[in-house]
């Protein structure tokens, strides 16, 4: 078998780089935590300019990283625009001076954050259209806004901040989450995105053999816990606890302000808030995969150049001391680390059950009828 490499093109403001000036390219998505919204991403690339060069490179000048798959088709991992331009040194002689050249460019969040909005009344609406209104509003290409809408919003005139902020606000009011793509694209996933992804098409397993295993690690933390929660929303305010769990940890407790329009929403938060947190769970550290290792097939090989925000990821066989059963989560963000002829991706993931909320009706496939369903099934443990 061919051994694969990763064959980067890195292609700034029009002008491929292809040469052995390439030197390493770092790309990174997503967040580290459940807890938190996406942050822009980013690629950091250095080029070994021995020839003395004037690139050119400018603020806002466009960079995009290309890579090829097992076909040998171009596959663009990211999109951005440059923020900075750092210059040093490498080495100096009577033949030839050295230079390192490293550009840092950052993905459409960061365009959001620079772009102010609100002040105008937006009426009650659902999440799907106020994020549109959002992303709309402040001139950003949408890749997908999950559809129909779950929680409704009150009417409102929002304060003149910035639309990432905005956008981030309202995606966590919503249960989702704001992401990126590599094609300098932004969305929305809803509360069931989760959830209907891993039902449609299932989880990418991670063999234990293709892990770099040197720092990985787990942790179960009373951080993660809350027993005992309030959800604002436009008229008062609703709450949820677990007994049994203030019991066995003590009372952990959270206030959660929202923009959410009714009672109803406001109470069904408060219970997916406690439903999702009362007990804590084991998630993984993040953990590193060589991509152009002899043992990862090309099939999963492609998986892992598609990498996504969201992707639903399952690990077998780990040490017990590390998880005493299979892991399945759901992955946070990721990084990207290449060279012309080596890359690796690292993954930050949380565990499933921090994302797999109970399933409303709109997310169930309105083809399935009752004879479909298998007789054996026992309602009490159905997974």
């Amino acid at each position: 078998m061919t051994a694969w490499n990763p064959q980067p093109t890195v292609i700034i403001n029009g002008v491929a780089h292809t040469s052995v000036s390439l030197w390493n390219v770092s790309i990174g998505y997503g967040r580290t935590s459940i807890w938190e919204q996406a942050r822009a991403s980013f690629a950091n690339i250095s080029i070994l300019n021995t020839t003395g060069t004037d690139h050119g490179f400018d603020m806002n000048q466009v960079v995009i990283v290309k890579v090829k798959n097992s076909a040998g088709t171009d596959v663009t991992l990211f999109t951005g625009k440059i923020t900075s331009v750092d210059n040093s040194i490498s080495s100096s002689g009577s033949v030839a001076t050295t230079a390192i050249q490293t550009i840092t460019a950052v993905g459409p969040f960061a365009d959001m954050s620079r772009k102010i909005i609100g002040g105008s009344a937006w009426a009650k609406e659902m999440d799907d259209v106020r994020l549109t209104r959002i992303f709309n509003d402040a001139d950003a290409t949408i890749d997908v806004v999950d559809t129909p809408g779950v929680y409704e919003f009150q009417a409102i005139t929002p304060p003149v901040t910035d639309a990432y902020s905005l956008a981030a606000s309202y995606a966590t009011q919503a249960f989702g989450y704001i992401y990126e793509t590599a094609d300098y694209e932004v969305g929305f996933a809803n509360e069931s995105h989760r959830f209907v992804d891993a039902r449609d098409n299932g989880y990418l397993t991670i063999p234990e053999s293709y892990i770099l295993w040197g720092d990985v690690a787990s942790q179960k933390t009373l951080a993660d816990i809350t027993n005992s929660v309030i959800v604002s929303y436009r008229a008062g305010s609703e709450s949820a606890e677990d007994l049994t769990s203030q019991a066995t940890y003590g009372i952990v407790a959270a206030s959660v302000d929202t923009e959410l329009h009714d009672a109803v929403d406001a109470q069904t938060q408060a219970d997916r808030y406690v439903t999702l947190r009362a007990y804590p769970r084991t998630s993984l550290s993040s953990f590193t995969v060589q991509v152009d290792s002899s043992v990862v097939t090309d099939a999963n090989r492609d998986k892992f150049l598609a990498m996504a925000m969201g992707e639903p990821i399952e690990i077998d066989n780990l040490p017990i001391a590390i998880k005493n059963t299979t892991y399945k989560g759901f992955v946070e963000g990721y990084t990207f680390s290449i060279n012309r002829y080596q890359m690796s991706l690292t993954l930050s993931t949380s565990d499933f059950t921090y994302s797999i909320t109970p399933t409303r009706w709109q997310d169930v496939n309105a083809a399935l009828i009752w004879s479909a369903v298998n007789p054996a099934i026992q309602w009490d443990t159905y997974d």
